[in-house]
C-alpha cells in the first residue's frame, strides 16, 4: 500500500478469502508430531542462528539495529461436503519462517516508506515453507541464513535511498521515530492440542449437505469444517523469547440460488469456537440448515431494494462491521505516518467524534463474549509485545490508536496490536473491537425512534440491516475515503407501522465523518461478528462486538447483479439413476 492504498477487505471466512490452508507439506496421515517441536529446542536454535548472524552483520558498514525470527507451526484440518458427497478431506502440517531486520537507528531505519515510485518499494520477502521435525534442524538453519541475508541486503540498500530522499524532498508531515526499543519478554504458553475426528464428522457433513441439496431452490451449496492449531515461536535481538498460539474451528454452510431477475442470492452461516468439541450437535445442525434454506427462499422471492438516503437501524452484527470499517482501519497507527493515507482521525485526539454515550476499545485478551468465542483473541502480538486493551473512544472522545512498535508523536509505546499472517511484515491491526453504549433502549424502542425519525424527515420507509456478509473500506487520499458494508438481510420498516418487508440487492455505503455524526441511539442487545480481515500484513482473524444503533442518515447503493436466467434444466433428484423422464416440469424448456 503506497501510492494507491489497497482496499481493506473484511470477510466472514476464517482462513482467508479463498479458505486456503496453505501448501501441503505432507500426506493426510502425516504424524501430528511433525508440527509439535519442543519449544526450548526451537527457541535455542533460532536464538543461536540470530546471534551468529548479528555478530557478522554488525560489522558491516550499514549496521542493523534490530532483528527478529519467528516460526509458525500450523496443523490444519478440512472436511467439506457438497451435493450430498464428500468433496474435500484434508489434513496438513506446515512450518513457516519469518525474518524481520531493520538497518539504521530506531529514529530512522529501513522500514520507513519511500515517497514516490521506486523499485525498492518491492521486497525479496516471501513466505518460506519448511519441513518440521527433529531431523529438520539443518533445513531451518539454511532457511534462516537465506532469510536474514536477503533481509539485510534489502534493508542496507533501502536505508541509503531513504537518506538520499530526505535531501531532495520536503519534510515528512509526521515526525516520529521508526521503532520503539523494548525490554525483552520471556514466556512459554502451552497451546492446547486439538484433534478433529474426521471419521465422526464425515456422515454428519454428508447428511447436512444432502439436506441442503434436497431443496429445489438451492442450486449449489456446501457444508465445511475447518480447524487450525498454530504455535508461534519468536526470538529477537533484544532477548525476547516467546512461544504462544491459538486453536480455532469453524463449521460453515453456504447455499446459493438465482432469482428470476438474474440476481445471485446466497446465505452463509457459521459457528466459531476455540475447541472443535464445542460445536453444536447433529440435531441443532439440522435445524440450522433448515433455517438457512428458509431464509434463502425468502431472499430469492424478495424484491430488490433501491438507492436510499435516510434513517437506518443496524443490528449488532452490522454495527460491529460498520465500526470495523468506518473506524477501526482508520485508527491503525501506521496509517497515521503514511503520506498517502487520509488520516481521518490523526488530529482528533481529545476531540468528540461520537455521541457521549459510546465507548470503543480493542482488547485481544478477551477470549469470549457472553459465551461466544472471539476469533480476535491472542496473548502476544507478532512483534513480541503482550496483547493489551487499547482505549480508542471514551464518552465519545477520541483517545488514541492501535499501536505496534512504530511510534507516533503523541503515542510512544506499542499496545500489542502488531499483527500479521505468516509470511508478511507486521503492522497495527484490530483484534477484538468492542463498542459499548452506557445509554440504551430496547429493540422495540429503537424501532419506534426510527419511525419517529422517518416521519420527521417525511419518508415512507427506512431500512433495518440484520445480517451482513462483511465489508471493505478505502482509507487513502487518492481513492474516495469511503466504506461499504455488504448487507445480506435488509428490511424496509414503514413509518405507518405496516409489516416489515425483506429486500435484497443493496449495500450500505458512506464516508466516516458523516456517518459517525449521525448516530442517535443504541440498543440494549449486543451481537458478535467473527471473521477475517485482509490488509497489508495479510489475513488475520478478528472479532467485533456491538449493540444495535439508529443512525439519522445513511446511504444504500445497488449491489452488483447477475444477468443469467435461472437454470433451464430441472435440478437432479438425489439418488437418480439417469433414467428419469426427460420432459421438463410444467412445460418448461429443456
Amino acid at each position: 500500500m503506497r501510492l494507491l492504498p489497497a482496499i481493506l477487505l473484511c470477510a466472514i471466512p476464517l482462513l482467508g478469502p479463498s479458505g486456503a490452508l496453505g501448501a501441503d507439506t505432507g500426506s493426510a496421515d502425516a504424524p501430528a508430531a511433525q508440527a509439535r517441536v519442543a519449544s526450548t529446542h526451537l527457541q535455542d536454535l533460532l536464538a543461536g542462528e540470530l546471534d551468529k548472524a548479528w555478530k557478522i552483520l554488525s560489522e558491516q558498514p550499514e549496521k542493523p539495529h534490530y532483528a527478529a525470527l519467528a516460526v509458525t507451526d500450523i496443523q490444519s484440518w478440512r472436511l467439506s461436503a457438497q451435493d450430498g458427497t464428500l468433496s474435500a478431506i484434508d489434513r496438513k502440517d506446515q512450518r513457516i519462517l519469518d525474518a524481520d531486520l531493520r538497518v539504521g537507528t530506531p529514529e530512522l531505519d529501513s522500514s520507513r516508506a519511500l515517497r514516490g515510485f521506486s523499485a525498492m518499494e518491492g521486497s525479496s520477502r516471501r513466505s518460506r515453507l519448511l519441513p518440521a521435525g527433529d531431523d529438520a534442524d539443518d533445513a531451518l538453519r539454511h532457511a534462516v541464513w537465506r532469510a536474514l541475508d536477503g533481509q539485510y541486503r534489502d534493508a542496507a540498500e533501502r536505508i541509503v535511498m531513504i537518506r538520499a530522499e530526505r535531501t531532495v524532498k520536503v519534510d515528512e508531515e509526521v515526525q516520529a521515530p521508526d521503532f520503539e526499543p523494548r525490554q525483552p519478554v520471556k514466556a512459554s504458553e502451552p497451546v492446547p492440542e486439538i484433534e478433529v475426528d474426521l471419521d465422526a464428522w464425515k456422515p454428519i457433513l454428508v447428511e447436512l449437505s444432502t439436506q441442503l441439496d434436497q431443496d429445489e431452490q438451492v442450486f449449489s451449496g456446501f457444508v465445511r469444517l475447518d480447524a487450525v492449531r498454530e504455535v508461534k515461536t519468536f526470538v529477537d535481538s533484544e532477548g525476547t523469547r516467546l512461544q504462544h498460539g491459538r486453536t480455532q474451528a469453524r463449521l460453515a454452510l453456504q447455499a446459493r440460488t438465482v432469482a428470476d431477475d438474474g440476481d445471485e442470492v446466497s446465505v452463509y452461516r457459521a459457528f466459531d469456537v476455540h475447541d472443535p468439541t464445542q460445536l453444536p450437535d447433529a440435531d441443532a445442525l439440522r435445524a440450522w440448515v433448515d433455517e438457512a434454506v428458509a431464509h434463502l427462499g425468502a431472499l430469492r422471492q424478495a424484491p430488490r431494494g433501491t438507492p436510499y438516503s435516510g434513517p437506518v437501524i443496524l443490528e449488532g452484527r452490522a454495527t460491529a462491521v460498520f465500526f470495523h470499517e468506518v473506524f477501526g482501519h482508520r485508527v491503525e497507527g501506521h496509517r497515521q505516518k503514511s503520506e498517502y493515507e487520509g488520516r481521518t482521525f490523526a488530529a482528533a485526539v481529545g476531540e468528540s467524534i461520537l455521541p457521549d454515550f459510546i465507548d470503543v476499545y480493542d482488547d485481544p485478551t478477551i477470549a469470549a463474549w457472553d459465551g461466544v468465542d472471539l476469533n480476535g483473541h491472542y496473548t502476544f502480538d507478532d512483534e513480541g509485545v503482550p496483547a493489551a486493551r487499547a482505549e480508542l473512544v471514551e464518552d465519545g472522545i477520541f483517545k488514541g490508536f492501535l499501536m505496534g512498535r512504530s511510534p507516533l508523536p503523541e503515542v510512544a509505546h506499542s499496545n500489542g496490536h502488531g499483527r500479521r499472517q505468516a509470511g508478511s511484515a507486521p503492522v497495527p491491526r484490530m483484534g477484538n473491537t468492542i463498542v459499548e453504549a452506557d445509554k440504551t433502549v430496547s429493540r422495540e424502542q429503537l424501532r419506534a425512534l426510527l419511525r419517529k425519525e422517518l416521519k420527521a424527515q417525511g419518508l415512507e420507509y427506512g431500512y433495518l440491516v440484520s445480517d451482513i456478509d462483511g465489508g471493505f473500506t478505502m482509507t487513502g487520499r487518492v481513492t474516495p475515503n469511503a466504506f461499504n458494508v455488504r448487507a445480506n438481510t435488509t428490511w424496509r420498516v414503514y413509518a405507518d407501522g405496516r409489516p416489515d418487508q425483506l429486500v435484497r440487492g443493496i449495500d450500505l455505503v458512506g464516508t466516516p465523518l458523516v456517518a459517525f455524526r449521525n448516530i442517535l441511539a443504541a440498543s440494549d442487545e449486543v451481537q458478535v461478528f467473527n471473521g477475517s480481515c485482509g490488509a497489508e500484513s495479510g489475513w488475520v482473524p478478528v472479532s467485533a462486538v456491538a449493540p444495535g444503533i439508529l443512525v439519522e442518515r445513511l446511504e444504500f447503493q445497488l449491489k452488483e447483479k447477475g444477468q443469467e436466467r435461472p437454470p433451464l434444466l430441472p435440478k437432479p433428484e438425489a439418488g437418480q439413476d439417469g433414467s428419469a423422464d426427460a420432459s421438463a416440469p410444467d412445460g418448461g424448456a429443456l
